[in-house]
């Protein structure tokens, strides 16, 4: 056994990040391109590491994994990027046949690594649902000022934009900023795909309709209906006052009226939290502030995994911890 996993260890360790990650899409084709380029990313990695193209490498971490994980420890990569490469790490195993002592070793590692930033983000966690504002504070502020959002008419676009994405995560159930990337609105289900995210506007009937956000490849297509009559007031206003030359995108920049990414919806948040709190928050302060409410409540699960599906967890379990 011994001698036949030396073979295959000759015939992998000269390979390089482009021979191996052909022979990766190749195993596991039928995963997504983004997974492919992480596989990439990881080999291409693990060679900034060592300081050598992985051919010279001869897939020596194998073998080694304490000098792998010091050289990782001693480098400017966050923790997040160091388990992302020890999870790709498995996949090669996987794909060199590897003996199952030396995948289980790698197994334990990850394990251990993942168990450790779990129990420090819960750690942040708790730290920070002490510091942070009540969630009713927060819908109360943003209730004391809407109205003049509506009524004015000389609003400067640029600050009114800013006001109506702090809106999108404060009177309804905060999504992530992803979800509102290359949003397309229309008038009727008839003009939906399964690929875009939409605003739907029926007469007066407004949802949003997600398809494409960060787990959406387990949880699929979810519906949040606008019910705040407030929020329908502002979009409306947006769309019919200020942005007008879209191509039928609800978010886009003053500037090229183009969809504004994720990036700059986070600084638009920034500038209306701000303006409106006094300090600045950002899209996961309003989340865990939000998830914290609804964990006070003490929901039914179904009612609770059902927001949570909308927050984009398949499970209630980040739910919970907000308790």
């Amino acid at each position: 056994m011994y001698h036949i996993y030396t073979y295959r260890m000759d015939y992998f360790k000269n390979k390089t990040v482009d021979e191996l990650s052909t022979l990766h899409d190749m195993a596991f084709s039928s995963t997504s391109k983004a997974t492919k380029t992480t596989f990439y990313q990881s080999l291409k990695r693990i060679e900034k590491l060592y300081d050598k193209p992985m051919a010279q490498i001869q897939l020596s971490f194998v073998n080694n994994p304490d000098e792998f994980l010091k050289k990782m420890d001693d480098s400017k990569y966050s923790k997040n990027t160091a388990l992302t490469t020890i999870t790709n790490i498995l996949k090669l195993l996987k794909m060199i046949d590897a003996p199952l002592i030396v995948y289980n070793k790698w197994l334990t590692i990850l394990k251990e690594k993942t168990e450790a930033r779990t129990k420090k983000d819960n750690l942040v966690l708790k730290e920070k649902l002490k510091v942070l504002m009540d969630w009713k504070d927060i819908r109360n502020m943003i209730n004391s000022n809407i109205s003049k959002y509506i009524d004015d008419s000389n609003i400067p676009l640029d600050t009114f934009k800013n006001f109506l994405i702090l809106a999108l995560f404060t009177i309804q159930i905060p999504v992530r900023l992803s979800n509102y990337v290359n949003m397309k609105v229309v008038e009727d289900d008839d003009y939906l795909d399964e690929k875009s995210n939409f605003l739907v506007i029926n007469d007066d009937a407004y949802k949003f309709v997600f398809n494409n956000y960060r787990t959406s490849h387990i949880i699929g297509k979810k519906v949040l209906f606008i019910q705040e009559p407030s929020l329908q007031y502002l979009i409306d206003k947006w769309l019919a006052n200020y942005n007008k030359e879209s191509n039928n995108l609800l978010i886009v920049s003053e500037k090229n009226k183009r969809p504004m990414n994720a990036k700059q919806i986070a600084s638009s948040l920034h500038d209306a939290t701000e303006d409106i709190f006094g300090s600045p928050l950002n899209v996961d302060n309003l989340r865990a502030s939000y998830m914290k409410h609804i964990s006070d409540l003490d929901p039914d699960f179904q009612d609770k995994l059902d927001i949570a599906n909308i927050l984009g967890y398949s499970t209630t379990e980040v739910l919970d911890k907000h308790s």
